[in-house]
């Protein structure tokens, strides 16, 4: 039957025959009505998600943590420490069975427990190269002035070298008391 300015056109997709009242145009990407002339039912509807873009993050941090040293106590290395020793000279006296935070050359920090604890009363002699200087026995040979720290053992051995001046944490001292 013939109906004027409503003729038959064959859809592209399903080559059916079908008036012209009863194309759309199919939608595309930038717009929903800028595709071809097509039969309305065989366009798919188009998820209402399906042009959303993405909408910037704020990376930036709304709140920031204090670091390790500013809730314990926080002290440094003072010789050089060579992979697989026990012991180790810091600048602060912990007691025996704490727990201690000793930053290896490789970035990592190495926890373990303290077992022995024994207080210098002096300043370690430092030879040319920054070494300490040790007696024939292995104790380390003091000079007299006034000196804090301690040579300590640890519970297990340190798997990489730790450089005099390494950071060195100490969770049961209270930072407050040694700033």
């Amino acid at each position: 039957m013939y109906i004027p300015g409503n003729w038959w056109a064959i859809d592209p997709i399903t080559g059916g025959k079908f008036r012209v009242s009863e194309f759309v145009q199919a939608p595309t990407k930038g717009n929903a009505n800028t595709g071809d002339w097509v039969y309305k039912g065989a366009v798919d509807p188009v998820h209402p998600q399906e042009y959303v873009t993405g909408v910037e993050d704020d990376p930036s941090v709304t709140l920031a943590l204090a670091g390790p040293e500013t809730v314990m106590g926080h002290t440094t290395v003072i010789e050089n420490v060579p992979v697989y020793s026990v012991e180790v000279i810091i600048h602060l006296t912990p007691e025996a069975n704490d727990p201690i935070g000793i930053t290896m050359d490789n970035g990592v920090t190495f926890w373990s427990f303290v077992t022995d604890v024994e207080v210098l009363t002096g300043t370690p002699l430092v030879d040319a190269d920054g070494v300490i200087v040790r007696d024939v026995g292995g104790n380390i040979v003091m000079t007299a002035d006034p000196y804090s720290g301690s040579l300590i053992t640890l519970a297990s051995y340190l798997h990489y070298d730790a450089s005099s001046g390494n950071a060195v944490y100490l969770p049961a001292l209270d930072n407050e008391e040694w700033q």
